[in-house]
């Protein structure tokens, strides 16, 4: 799996949790209802338990990926670093990233560029036997 890779891994496993947790969160409030039949009540806890399993699963296979994500993110440093991080392991849109940051989107694009080819150029030497210069 190339780095590009295990970034977007991390991200998509970030997604899915909070997309989880949010389902978990609907059927809690649901439940708090107090204005439904006792079988009504029962399915949802019988859905709010298979959810929460899902999500405990969902965390692990998170932490691996995103375990992975940081060791290629490890060859950055500053602003470049932050930026993939916000992006891939805590999964902010590239619009809040911008926001948070005090700068132009133009400005993270060039910064997400910019270390895309950084990390591009330091696993293109570290593949080789030979590498002059690491990026």
């Amino acid at each position: 799996m190339d780095f590009i890779e295990l970034l977007k891994a991390a991200r998509e496993a970030e997604m899915e949790i909070t997309s989880e947790l949010e389902q978990i969160e609907r059927l809690h409030r649901i439940m708090r209802n107090t204005g439904h039949s006792l079988a009504y009540a029962q399915s949802l806890v019988e859905d709010l338990a298979r959810f929460e399993e899902e999500l405990n699963a969902n965390i692990d296979r998170a932490v691996d990926a995103k375990r992975e994500a940081l060791k290629v993110l490890s060859v950055l440093h500053g602003d470049e670093r932050t930026v993939l991080y916000q992006h891939y392991i805590l999964a902010k849109d590239w619009r809040k990233i911008a926001d948070e940051m005090y700068i132009s989107e133009r400005q993270v694009f060039n910064l997400r560029k910019k270390a895309l080819t950084r990390l591009k150029g330091h696993y293109k030497c570290a593949r080789q036997a030979v590498c002059e210069v690491t990026i």
